[in-house]
């Protein structure tokens, strides 16, 4: 809630308080039953300023031979040091130090060179791919009149055709 008067002190002194104020203190420290003790209130014990300097020089001399030492964190430098041999040694060991080995066509799978001979087209005529085909172990017949088994047959149509009984093949293995 705001308070619409925030301007005024909400404390009040009674009327007249401090006309008599220094007359009531005066007459309060006059009575005997004051409440301001006549004596001292606090007293030095004995001998203390007779030992007082012996004590003090041997606090000064303690804390001249003390030196404050805020020891910085030495296995800081050390984890540092191991964490880069560490971070060293697992860059030497996962260097493959065989990386001489060439790759030859022997390498590559029959499926890999099909896909790339039906992705890519090469424009090569008859008489450039019989140039570079090799002709030993192949007889001229091979290639004028190939020769289809029944059984080769099949095989390929079970390889390449989805649904083989829709040939309608009477003899179908």
């Amino acid at each position: 809630m705001k308070n619409k008067h925030t301007n005024k002190n909400p404390f009040k002194t009674p009327k007249g308080y401090f006309d008599s104020f220094e007359d009531n203190i005066k007459d309060k420290i006059l009575k005997e039953t004051a409440a301001i003790p006549k004596g001292a209130g606090f007293g030095v014990p004995v001998s203390y300023f007779d030992e007082f300097q012996t004590k003090l020089s041997a606090k000064i001399r303690e804390k001249e031979n003390t030196t404050k030492v805020i020891p910085l964190n030495p296995y800081s430098k050390i984890m540092a040091i191991a964490a880069s041999v560490a971070a060293i040694a697992f860059l030497v060991l996962s260097i493959d130090w065989n990386g001489n080995e060439t790759l030859s066509f022997t390498d590559l799978a029959n499926s890999d060179i099909e896909a790339y001979f039906e992705d890519n087209e090469l424009d090569l005529s008859t008489d450039e791919i019989a140039k570079v085909l090799p002709m030993d172990g192949y007889e001229l017949n091979d290639f004028v009149e190939p020769q289809l088994n029944e059984e080769n047959l099949l095989d390929y149509l079970n390889e390449n055709v989805e649904d083989f009984e829709e040939l309608n093949l009477e003899n179908n293995e």
